[in-house]
């Protein structure tokens, strides 16, 4: 999950417009940089997933990751924005809350 955090905020960050195409969001200037921000948000718990050492420091990290990414969920899910970018976002924060609470498993 670290990995995939650091490579899904790298995209956001350095090809906002690429993201947003994929998207579906209409590509202006406030619109990138939350996309930005987001990426940034997300490469950084990936890094800390992948630079911490404690099985319960990465524990709490996931937990709180994942309860992110769960109510990100929701709140993209009842947006009013385009039905792909609704779609594709819930998709994709509810993929990653999943995985999360999937390695908590394990």
């Amino acid at each position: 999950m670290g990995y995939a955090s650091v490579g899904f905020g790298a995209v956001a960050i350095l090809a906002p417009r690429l993201f947003l195409g994929m998207y579906g969001v209409p590509n202006d200037d406030n619109v990138r940089l939350m996309t930005r921000m987001w990426g940034t948000r997300t490469a950084v718990l990936g890094a800390l997933a992948l630079a911490l050492g404690d099985t319960g420091d990465r524990r709490t990290l996931m937990t709180a990751a994942a309860a992110m990414d769960a109510a990100d969920t929701l709140l993209i899910a009842a947006a009013p924005v385009p039905a792909r970018a609704r779609a594709m976002g819930a998709a994709t924060t509810a993929a990653f809350a999943g995985a999360l609470a999937y390695g908590l498993t394990r």
